[in-house]
């Protein structure tokens, strides 16, 4: 029972004054709107809505929009797009003010822990929305994120996954005498001391590495992990890590990785002129590769299962939320449900964008799920996604989560820096993380105490 309890705990932390000063809130919401219509009536929902979030999304739902109005003709949809976290911050000081949200939010899901406890949003479980009904439609881990501590709330609705995935060079695997099939890749990559040949392989000293940063290694085997049990304990210690730490190690001490941050210019230029051969992360990445990072590259990526065994693993993912002050909830709630309940809306945006629903259903569509992606080598790409998406299970989502995954990256590179061994940066990292996560940890605690979903 407690263990239940706990992966559906979550308690709003609001931010600081200060971090809220000087932010402008998210713009009009359908204040102006009158709330009309049932969704059962298409045709009688009526009014304007915004909706609010960060770039691709917008682009996402451009991709969806024409089949939004044929279902909803006299509904008019105003984007509202800033970056992520000017984003997330104009949405708390809207939220706190009661005024000023969009009509329809995007969350991160890094930040959803901090929101699905919080009465400034719509409960999409209560009458007319009744998004329960929706629940065995999504990937469980997602859907369980969306639930609030007592349980009598859901306060999101899930929109994508993001498996992770090992992106790699087929081209320059075949020129180091590497296996290039997915298949293949995995198997020699399946253990720590494999992804050391390789990368011992595919090293030229100061020109092409194979990855980026040796660290992300060991961030991966906390994606979709329990950081926390049901007491709020602290959960660093698992299978497979020093062995990890290990590798990471004789990578750093070999110069084998690039050391230097993937979301970095220097790490971005380099997928796209051949410096870096591979990299770790979420199916979403492809993307990134298409249309950003490697356009020119088609044909030469190839995507399998995670190295070193790591499974059932996901990085990002996000939510759609109806903020409480919304005055026009029916047409927003028909265009959460269009857009993340409908197969077609779904596909539609992960076309686009490469946000991989967390819609099963859209995943019956052979005509997507089962064709071959010339960029990479005319895979299926898809099939292994939906695969990696399926074996995800639920996990005890907390506040303190999204400090403690920028500790591990932060803290092992200090760590390696500072020449220690594994166990040495394993401990470093846990030091990182509970001194970081002290006061919100209280909070949270307080806050759970004081919804009557703490008895320890």
């Amino acid at each position: 029972m407690k263990r239940m309890k706990m992966m559906k705990k979550a308690a709003i932390w609001m931010l600081t004054a200060t971090m809220a000063a000087g932010l402008t809130a998210c713009g009009g919401s359908g204040a102006e709107a009158e709330d009309t219509g049932d969704i059962s009536d298409p045709e009688s929902v009526k009014g304007t809505i915004t909706v609010g979030g960060w770039p691709s999304g917008d682009d996402a739902f451009k991709a969806a929009l024409e089949g939004f109005h044929k279902e909803y003709p006299n509904v008019e949809v105003k984007f509202q797009f800033t970056d992520t976290t000017a984003h997330h911050q104009a949405l708390q000081t809207a939220l706190s003010a009661g005024s000023g949200a969009p009509d329809v939010a995007m969350i991160e899901g890094a930040y959803v822990a901090q929101y699905r406890d919080s009465a400034a949003l719509t409960n999409l479980k209560e009458k007319p929305y009744n998004a329960d009904e929706l629940k065995d439609d999504f990937v469980e881990f997602k859907w369980d994120q969306c639930i609030s501590a007592d349980g009598n709330a859901v306060r999101a609705i899930p929109w994508d996954v993001g498996p992770c995935s090992y992106f790699y060079r087929t081209d320059i695997f075949e020129e180091c005498g590497l296996p290039t099939d997915p298949k293949e890749v995995a198997e020699l990559m399946s253990t720590w001391d494999g992804v050391l040949e390789v990368a011992r392989k595919v090293y030229i000293p100061g020109e092409r590495w194979l990855l980026p940063d040796a660290s992300y290694l060991y961030f991966e085997l906390f994606c979709n992990r329990d950081y926390y049990d049901e007491d709020l304990n602290l959960k660093i210690e698992r299978e497979g890590d020093l062995d990890c730490l290990n590798a990471v190690i004789k990578m750093r001490e070999e110069k084998l990785d690039m050391n230097v941050d993937m979301w970095g210019t220097e790490a971005t230029a380099a997928f796209g002129d051949g410096t870096l051969a591979s990299v770790c992360t979420g199916s979403w990445f492809g993307g990134f590769l298409k249309t950003d990072y490697a356009p020119d590259a088609s044909g030469k990526w190839g995507v399998t299962t995670m190295p070193g065994g790591v499974k059932a693993s996901n990085w990002g993912g996000s939510f759609l939320v109806i903020p409480e002050q919304s005055k026009n909830k029916t047409a927003a709630w028909a265009f959460v449900k269009y857009m993340l309940a409908t197969a077609q809306a779904q596909n539609e945006m992960f076309e686009a964008v490469d946000y991989f629903p967390a819609y099963k259903p859209a995943y019956d569509d052979a005509d997507i799920y089962g064709k071959e992606d010339p960029y990479f080598c005319s895979q299926k790409t898809k099939e292994l996604w939906v695969e990696l998406a399926n074996e995800l299970k639920p996990v005890t989502t907390t506040m303190m989560d999204t400090t403690a995954e920028g500790c591990i990256y932060s803290s092992v590179n200090a760590g390696l820096e500072k020449g220690l061994g594994a166990e040495e940066i394993r401990d470093l990292v846990k030091s990182d993380i509970e001194k970081a996560t002290a006061e919100v940890k209280e909070q949270q605690i307080q806050t759970l105490k004081d919804a009557g979903v703490w008895d320890k």
